[in-house]
């Protein structure tokens, strides 16, 4: 697997490396001559196929973890395709400058609070207390304020917390979480059986709660309506046999007026106060969270 160091201890052994003539370097020509240019077609700026040929040295796939590419504004086109573009530097990035990032490019060795450390091919800096003009590969610090920074490309390594997850990837990991929660409702599942979900029903967390929610729902209405039931019955048995028990001649009037009394109380101590116009709750409405922090106690003394 290709980490971020595998990927750093390649691209630092080349610090000093300086170009022959005419930007003809080794890593031009590892990626391959192009129409047009000086030295048999060698000769083209080389600050991408340096980091390209490195990352590819260093076990990287070309075109699936980085760009395989010479071209500056390539390589921001291929990291803003696949989500892994961005403001923020991480080491083992690279860092596009210019307009449009079209301008050059570095690796991203390390990141501090006020500037990042970079290696960089076909550019200027300092070596063995010497100053080098635009020939070669050497190490720099840029101030993360600098203007001259469009943006960073995540490169892709293959070692768990290499790089932090970008938002594409949160929302890639995110599809295949529901997808592995997701099922379909069979005859043998209860929930099917008992008519609460569909046979064949592709079923899946938000569809589950929301179908939980309305089955809880009809639940307590029909439990509520037979508590009523049972109670009025129990109340008309309770005043008939309290009647009959008294052996006295009723009147059918007065015995219907005190079973009324009788049911009319049963029933009011089956109230539930239910708040029946609250909506079901929706998986991916955040308002419907209750985050209100509970209340809490004064200590003692």
């Amino acid at each position: 697997m290709s980490t971020v160091e595998a990927a750093r201890r390649e691209l630092v052994k080349h610090i000093g490396y300086r170009e022959k003539g005419t930007n003809d370097t080794i890593f031009n020509r590892e990626y391959g001559k192009l129409p047009g240019y000086p030295a048999g077609g060698y000769g083209y700026p080389w600050c991408h196929s340096f980091v390209s040929v490195c990352l590819k040295r260093a076990g990287l796939r070309p075109g699936e973890d980085f760009p395989w590419t010479v071209s500056c504004v390539d390589g921001v086109a291929w990291f803003k395709k696949r989500g892994r573009w961005g403001k923020t530097p991480r080491a083992g990035a690279l860092v596009y400058y210019g307009p449009q990032g079209g301008t050059h490019v570095e690796w991203v060795e390390q990141v501090t609070a006020t500037e990042i450390v970079t290696i960089g091919g076909n550019t200027s800096g300092s070596l063995e207390g010497r100053y080098f003009n635009g020939d070669g590969v050497y190490r720099k610090r840029i101030p993360r304020s600098s203007s001259r920074i469009y943006g960073f490309g995540y490169t892709m390594y293959h070692e768990e917390d290499d790089m932090p997850l970008t938002d594409a990837d949160a929302k890639k990991v995110a599809k295949a979480v529901m997808a592995s929660l997701t099922h379909k409702v069979t005859d043998a599942h209860w929930a099917g059986q008992q008519g609460i979900f569909t046979i064949g029903q592709q079923l899946d967390p938000k569809a589950g709660l929301r179908q939980t929610w309305a089955y809880g729902k009809d639940t307590n209405a029909r439990v509520r309506k037979l508590e009523k039931t049972i109670a009025a019955q129990g109340a008309t048995i309770t005043t008939l046999a309290a009647a009959l028990g008294q052996g006295d001649e009723l009147l059918v009037d007065e015995l219907v007026e005190r079973i009324g009394a009788r049911v009319e109380a049963a029933l009011a101590a089956h109230d539930v106060e239910l708040q029946d116009d609250v909506d079901e709750p929706d998986p991916e409405n955040e308002s419907d969270v209750d985050d209100t922090p509970a209340p809490v106690e004064p200590a003692e003394g």
